[in-house]
């Protein structure tokens, strides 16, 4: 019985350290691709198709971001600050993802 304890124990920290990787892979991958679309290398449609749905909370605030990102000047646009602002919050978020 004693063994069976230890054996799950070790199952879960295995399946808990690799689900860990995961999720930092995820995260490397989301904030390259977040930098793509900032640089528009990479369309807004690509990075939602492939992160849109995801269930970790730093990739949903990236996507978040992203999803309401404002438009620059003109007569709806928000003014240089605002959108200076914005671009900052994205950059900190990809530097979340990327820590």
């Amino acid at each position: 019985m004693l063994a069976l304890a230890r054996v799950n124990s070790d199952v879960r920290t295995h399946l808990s350290v690799t689900m860990e990787a995961d999720h930092k892979s995820l995260r490397r991958e989301a904030a390259a691709a977040g930098r793509a679309v900032m640089a528009n290398t990479l369309s807004y449609d690509e990075f939602m198709s492939r992160f849109g749905y995801s269930d970790d909370e730093l990739v949903s605030d990236l996507v978040y971001l992203l999803e309401h990102e404002p438009q620059r000047g003109g007569f709806f646009g928000v003014n240089e600050r605002e959108w200076a602002q914005h671009q900052s919050q994205l950059t900190e978020a990809i530097g979340a993802l990327e820590a």
